[in-house]
């Protein structure tokens, strides 16, 4: 990555830290004006309420958003030095989604006598996930865009257990939900005495290394010749990244972004070497996350509601890194970016005879067996069970609809965007249209399905939109594509967390829709889909031929006589209408609209209309074996079925990502 015109990064830490001293001087102002600063920092009067409250909760909270923030900026910054990948961090890498599921895991399972190990089981979760993430990329060299995706699978795959969990343990679904988006209330000194010797420790121990770093930073074969014990040092150095990782979202939960976007901010400043850039990123992240916890302190309360500080990073954090993406140069890989250079992994036609009978075979499977708990049962065909069936058939087919509006959506996407790694998802798409429905339907109370329905298309488009301005610049290069779609895809995740920590007793409700279910799905609704998906699925064959030739790029599409930005707009449409379409009757899922396209390419289907046909076919399948499996897997109670196609997903790429040279 070479970075741009480098700017003093003095001038950065500055203002950041001008800024948490005027907040640190509007905080202390009452106490100021009556000359009680020492006395509510150190004896505060046990009769006055107003300095009980700033000493025990206020001043403890200042001191925590400078700990964390320093925290997970050194941290970011060791992780970066030590794969030299600017765009690593220990939340983009898995390290925050496996403590984050570990201690879900922990402290709604463990029993209280296991309380001293919740530390050591979080920095467990946090290594096994970088560990899946570095074993993943370590094949490519660990190149950013491979590093990025891995974390992105790992992420997903660790969020959809968490919320797997969660959704079984309402009792403390709010509580636990709050802490995972990143709040930093505190009640005492007891989380800033845990959290400051462990960051202290950290910081000690990763300065004691930076020479060490440094010739980490000039490569594995150079380091080497120089005496360096790479492995070695790459363990220790991420192991103490971690660690303090999960110290930090041990007692504050997940804060993203400060970890990512505080060290890249100061190596595009200019500095390089590792010592500068580790006590830079402990100072600037520090002051960053203390001032950006003071403008959320100044919402918390409306209406009675606070609003997590975790959350509101990614609304600073994931711009940046957009930002970051237009000044930087990031230099494609070895690998191709033709879209039709992937090796063949099996034949086509046993691939669509295969799923024609899985089809079939499928849907009468899901129909008339079930689970019981104790085998399988085999439901007789009656009037009595008439009921029972019509309620299977429902889910049944809303799942596969879902499944071939997504497969549509993908294989628009990636065709047009001529981008294998694109989706509704990643792109963005499904994001968006979910944040629109949930503040339609949370925050101003529309109901309708067909409002909610045009909402959450707008929605759609308005992201996609938004996306395609952000790469024109790179003639929407898959990189660019990808990253900014995930930046985009952060800012839209952290606002729908936002908006559920403010949705009270329907945070639930929103949780399992969010989660993907067909639980509340009718027929109706299902034939209503059905004919959208089906009618854009005509007219996508019908435009076959115009698809092919945007798959060629630009250039050629034009010198051939396509008018390449109406029709990528027009596909872009249709592509965020079936991922509308689908988020609302299911919910967002997640890599189905991924997967099945590039399934379905590396099966064979080159052609623009049977690379259509074969995505409809297996994300069909892969939804129907999805919402079988989420109703009978852990019967009489049921999982999300968008959860259980994005275990599928990941685990198809992760098996994908390890076998692949």
């Amino acid at each position: 990555m070479t970075i741009t015109q480098p700017r003093s990064p003095a001038i950065l830490t500055g203002v950041l830290g001008l800024l948490a001293l005027t907040c640190l001087v509007i905080d202390f102002g009452p106490f100021l004006q009556r000359g009680l600063a020492s006395q509510v920092m150190f004896t505060p009067d046990e009769t006055d309420f107003d300095q009980i409250l700033f000493h025990y909760s206020t001043l403890p909270r200042l001191a925590m958003a400078f700990l964390c923030g320093a925290g997970l900026a050194l941290a970011g910054a060791a992780v970066q030095t030590v794969l030299r990948n600017p765009l690593a961090s220990p939340t983009t890498l898995g390290v925050g989604a496996g403590v984050e599921f570990a201690l879900t895991l922990f402290v709604l399972l463990a029993p209280a006598s296991l309380a001293m190990f919740q530390e050591a089981f979080a920095l467990a979760g946090g290594l096994i996930a970088l560990g899946a993430v570095y074993l993943i990329a370590a094949n490519r060299g660990n190149a950013t865009l491979w590093l990025i995706l891995a974390g992105m699978i790992v992420n997903l795959l660790l969020q959809s257990g968490s919320q797997i969990v969660l959704l079984f343990n309402e009792q403390y679904l709010q509580s636990i939900f709050m802490w995972g988006a990143g709040d930093l209330a505190q009640n005492g000194w007891e989380s800033t005495q845990f959290v400051l010797p462990r960051v202290a420790l950290g910081m000690l121990a990763i300065l004691a290394l930076s020479r060490p770093l440094d010739l980490l930073a000039l490569g594995d074969d150079t380091a080497g010749s120089l005496g360096a014990k790479v492995t070695l040092l790459r363990l220790v150095i991420l192991g103490l990244a971690v660690f303090i990782t999960a110290s930090v979202i041990s007692a504050a939960g997940m804060i993203g972004f400060v970890g990512l976007a505080i060290p890249a901010a100061l190596r595009i400043a200019g500095l390089s070497r590792s010592r500068d850039l580790m006590i830079y990123s402990v100072f600037t992240g520090g002051f960053a996350l203390l001032v950006i916890d003071f403008v959320v302190r100044q919402f918390n309360g409306l209406g009675g509601d606070t609003l997590p500080t975790g959350a509101a990073t990614a609304l600073f954090g994931a711009p940046f890194i957009i930002f970051m993406l237009r000044k930087a140069r990031i230099m494609p890989g070895s690998q191709s970016e033709d879209q039709h250079s992937d090796q063949q992994i099996t034949s086509k036609t046993v691939l669509s005879v295969c799923l024609a009978i899985t089809l079939v075979i499928g849907v009468a499977f899901s129909i008339f067996v079930s689970l019981d708990g104790t085998g399988f049962v085999l439901l007789a065909w009656n009037e009595g069970n008439l009921d029972i069936m019509t309620g299977r058939a429902e889910r049944t087919f809303a799942a596969m609809i879902c499944g071939a509006a997504l497969a549509v959506s993908g294989t628009l996407i990636q065709r047009v965007g001529r981008n294998p790694l694109a989706s509704p998802e990643i792109t963005g798409v499904s994001s968006a249209t979910a944040l629109a429905m949930i503040i339609a339907l949370a925050i101003f109370g529309f109901g309708q399905r067909a409002e909610l329905m045009v909402i959450g298309a707008l929605g759609g488009i308005i992201s996609l939109i938004v996306l395609l301005l952000l790469c024109r610049k790179f003639t929407h290069a898959p990189h660019y594509m990808l990253l900014n779609g995930l930046a985009l895809t952060a800012v839209l995740g952290a606002i729908v967390r936002i908006v559920l920590t403010r949705s009270g007793t329907q945070t639930s409700m929103l949780m399992s829709w969010l989660a993907g279910t067909t639980y509340f799905t009718s027929m109706d609704e299902v034939l209503i889909v059905a004919a959208v998906t089906g009618v854009l699925l005509i007219v996508a064959i019908a435009l076959r031929r115009p698809l092919e030739l945007a798959s060629l790029g630009p250039e050629q599409s034009v010198s051939l006589g396509l008018g390449i930005s109406g029709f990528q707009f027009a596909m872009m449409l249709l592509a965020a209408i079936l991922a509308a379409s689908a988020t609302l009757l299911v919910g967002p899922l997640s890599f189905v609209g991924l997967m099945a396209p590039h399934l379905a390419r590396v099966a064979g289907y080159r052609l623009a209309g049977g690379h259509l046909l074969g995505a409809v076919l297996i994300g069909v399948n892969v939804m129907m074996v999805a919402e079988w499996l989420a109703r009978n897997m852990i019967y009489p109670a049921q999982l999300p079925t968008g959860l259980i196609a994005a275990l599928i997903g990941t685990s198809y790429f992760l098996i994908l990502a390890v076998r692949k040279r």
